[in-house]
């Protein structure tokens, strides 16, 4: 590959752009032959950044359905980088006197006959 950057209109994102430069980024998907020991067509080679770490992978499928994919891809790894803070935890069990709180009875002297 040469040194520019690939992936027809894509245009990687600057770190300042992408909120936080430590937050996974898809830098780019373009077609590609079929990758050694694989089979059938339509094959994309896709890159994710972090910092200054890349991943590569390949994905079959058109560069629409693939880049959606990587996009997912690219989602749950940074919840996953994001680690509990951003999950949510157990529910909390209600205390004893609050099951037991019975729903207000309508009463008897209401003023309506």
């Amino acid at each position: 590959m040469s040194g520019r950057g690939f992936g027809g209109s894509r245009r990687p994102t600057p770190a300042s752009e992408a909120g936080h430069e430590e937050a996974y980024r898809l830098v780019g998907i373009e077609p590609v032959r079929t990758p050694e020991g694989c089979t059938g067509r339509d094959w994309m080679l896709y890159k994710i950044s972090q910092g200054d770490n890349l991943i590569t992978g390949y994905r079959q499928g058109d560069l629409r359905a693939a880049t959606a994919e990587v996009e997912k891809i690219v989602i749950a790894l940074n919840e996953r980088r994001g680690g509990a803070k951003g999950r949510p935890g157990p529910k909390p069990k209600p205390s004893a006197g609050a099951a037991a709180a019975p729903a207000a009875a309508p009463d008897a002297d209401d003023g309506v006959s």
